[in-house]
C-alpha cells in the first residue's frame, strides 16, 4: 500500500514537472514577409536553427509570414511580435519618427545583426514595350502590399529616377508571389520585387513562359537615386543568378537586418547570435542569400536605431567596436 502511495506521489510530481516545463516555454515569433520573397524562408531557417539549440533552454521560435517591413515594424511597436526582419532605412525612420514616420517614433526597435542588401529588381514583361524608366508611365505595376517597404521603395525610385508618381501609373498592391503570377498571366506590365537575391518570385519569372527582363540602374539613374535616397548602395547581380539571365545586372539595394523587441531577454538575443555564427556553414547551404551577409562586418549599414543589449554583448566579445549611436538607451 505504501509502495502504491509512493508511486502515485512520484507520478503526480512528474506530471507537475512536465506541466511546469511546458508552461515555462517562452514563444518567440519572428515576423518576416511574403512567402514568395526572401524574408519568410530565411526566417523559417533561422527559427529551425534556434529551436535545435535553444528549445531546451525554454524558448520556442516560429516564423510568421507578413506584409513585410512596414507591418513588421508596426507589430514590434504594438508588442505583437518579438523579432522581425526589416529594411534598415525604414527601421531608422520609424525609430526616430522621421520621413514617412514623422512625429510617430517607434521605441521598440533594436538591431540584432545586419543581413543582406535588399536588391531593387524591377522586372517587366518584354511584350509590354518597356525599354527604359520613362516607359513605365501609364503601365500597370505591382508595387508591393499597401504601406509596405516595397511600396515605399517603388515611390522613391519612380520619383527619383523617372520623375513619376503613382498618379502616372496604375499601381497594383500585390505580394511577391501574386505579382509573379500576375506578370506571367499578363495582368500587369512590371513589378518591383525588392529582396535578397536569388529571389524565388524572380526565379519563377525568368523560368516561366512569359519573357521578362529587368530595368538596370545606369550611372545616371544611380546618381539621381543616391541624391534623393542616400541609404541606397550599388549592387551587381551576377549573370546566371536567374534562368536565362546571361549578363550582370547593375542594380541598387538597401541593407536589411534582424531586429528584436527591447523586452526580449538579453540572453535570448545573445544565444541566437551564437547559433547564427556557429551554424554559419549550414545556413550557407540552406539559402544562397546568406552568402551576402557580411559576418565579419555585421554592423555595416545599420541605420537610425540602436542594437539590442544582447547583440552589444555578443559583438563586444567578438572584438567589435560598438559606435556610440548603436548603444541602446538602456545601456547609457
Amino acid at each position: 500500500m505504501k509502495k502504491k502511495a509512493l508511486m502515485t506521489v512520484m507520478a503526480l510530481l512528474l506530471v507537475g514537472c512536465f506541466a511546469f516545463s511546458a508552461g515555462a516555454v517562452e514563444f518567440v515569433t519572428i515576423v518576416t514577409g511574403s512567402t514568395g520573397g526572401t524574408y519568410y524562408p530565411v526566417g523559417t531557417i533561422l527559427a529551425n536553427h534556434f529551436n535545435q539549440k535553444l528549445l531546451k533552454s525554454g524558448y520556442k521560435f516560429s516564423a510568421q509570414s507578413s506584409g513585410g517591413t512596414t507591418e513588421n515594424l508596426d507589430m514590434l511597436k504594438k508588442s505583437e511580435a518579438q523579432m522581425a526582419i526589416a529594411m534598415c532605412n525604414l527601421t531608422g525612420f520609424a525609430y526616430t519618427g522621421t520621413n514617412r514616420y514623422e512625429g510617430k517614433p517607434n521605441p521598440n526597435l533594436r538591431y540584432v545583426i545586419g543581413l543582406w542588401p535588399e536588391v531593387s529588381q524591377f522586372v517587366y514583361a518584354k511584350s509590354s514595350g518597356i525599354k527604359g524608366w520613362s516607359d513605365l508611365k501609364g503601365k500597370k505595376i505591382a508595387v508591393g502590399p499597401a504601406a509596405s517597404g516595397t511600396e515605399f521603395s517603388t515611390r522613391t525610385i519612380l520619383k527619383a529616377v523617372a520623375g513619376l508618381t503613382f498618379d502616372d501609373i496604375t499601381p497594383e498592391y500585390l505580394g511577391y508571389s501574386e505579382a509573379s503570377q500576375a506578370l506571367q498571366n499578363g495582368r500587369i506590365d512590371a513589378a518591383l520585387l525588392e529582396a535578397g537575391y536569388p529571389t524565388s518570385a524572380v526565379t519563377e519569372l525568368y523560368a516561366g513562359k512569359t519573357e521578362v527582363d529587368m530595368l538596370i540602374f545606369d550611372d545616371e539613374a544611380k546618381k539621381k537615386l543616391f541624391e534623393a535616397a542616400p541609404w541606397y548602395a550599388p549592387v551587381t547581380v551576377p549573370a546566371g543568378t536567374y534562368p536565362k539571365q546571361d549578363k550582370d545586372l547593375p542594380l541598387v539595394g538597401v541593407k536589411c537586418a534582424l531586429l528584436a523587441h527591447p523586452d526580449v531577454k538579453e540572453e535570448v538575443v545573445y544565444n541566437a547570435l551564437k547559433v547564427i555564427y556557429e551554424d554559419r556553414e549550414d545556413l550557407l547551404k540552406e539559402h544562397a542569400v546568406f552568402y551576402k551577409v557580411d559576418f565579419e562586418n555585421p554592423l555595416a549599414g545599420l541605420y537610425g536605431a540602436p542594437l539590442h543589449p544582447g547583440a552589444v554583448k555578443f559583438f563586444k566579445e567578438k572584438g567589435l567596436n560598438i559606435p556610440e549611436e548603436l548603444l541602446p538607451p538602456e545601456m547609457k
